[in-house]
């Protein structure tokens, strides 16, 4: 299994800390250096299970919009200004690495400070979050790293100008988060509200492709 490069400084002081333990075993033959050093090696192991980053493949085709996350879809809705929108919870316990649903260049990356309401609430559209807006051939498109109540952190590696290809990994929540997919008009929501999905692979929607 290979893991995101983001675990290494979370993960890194447990088993830090398991090893330590370890030496005050072979040193004091201590009953509490042994539990100690079990409980810091579970933490660690917990830990980097958060931080999976399994191998996807992503579907081959023009036009085709994949989720960036995995977890539940909330809503799938046409905005008042004609946009469609798809969001997505994720638990403590899905894959939280990101992928680009749509091949753009990106022309925007905010980052923005909020609250951290859980992130399935209606008032998580308050949370800290960070957007990205990217130009496509079909028009704008965008994507939001919404944190959570536990999630507090968010890793976005792009910047302006980045060209981006469908599936490609871009960052990662932290402990339970949303996701939510900005597309043009034009686009064809094919994604269903409780639909389980999965980064990279899911298709939530697509373009048409005569013209193109």
């Amino acid at each position: 299994m290979r893991f995101a490069p983001e675990a290494f400084p979370i993960v890194a002081p447990f088993f830090g800390l398991a090893v330590a333990a370890l030496i005050w075993v072979g040193v004091s033959r201590s009953t509490l250096a042994i539990t100690l050093a079990a409980v810091f090696a579970f933490l660690g192991l917990v830990l980097l299970a958060f931080f999976r980053d399994p191998v996807r493949h992503t579907p081959q085709g023009q036009g085709i919009v994949v989720s960036p996350a995995d977890g539940k879809v909330l809503a799938v809705e046409s905005l008042p200004d004609g946009r469609k929108h798809v969001a997505i919870f994720l638990s403590v316990f899905n894959v939280h690495v990101n992928r680009v649903p749509f091949s753009s260049q990106v022309q925007v990356v905010n980052n923005i400070p909020g609250s951290y309401f859980h992130a399935g609430s209606e008032r998580a559209s308050g949370n800290a979050r960070v957007e990205v807006q990217a130009e496509s051939v079909y028009g704008p498109v965008g994507w939001r790293q919404v944190s959570g109540a536990i999630a507090r952190k968010i890793a976005c590696g792009l910047k302006s100008g980045d060209r981006v290809k469908t599936g490609d990994r871009f960052g990662l929540i932290y402990f339970g988060s949303r996701m939510d997919v900005y597309l043009p008009a034009s686009a064809e929501l094919l994604a269903q509200p409780g639909q389980v999905v999965h980064a990279g692979e899911s298709v939530i929607a697509k373009f048409p492709t005569e013209d193109k």
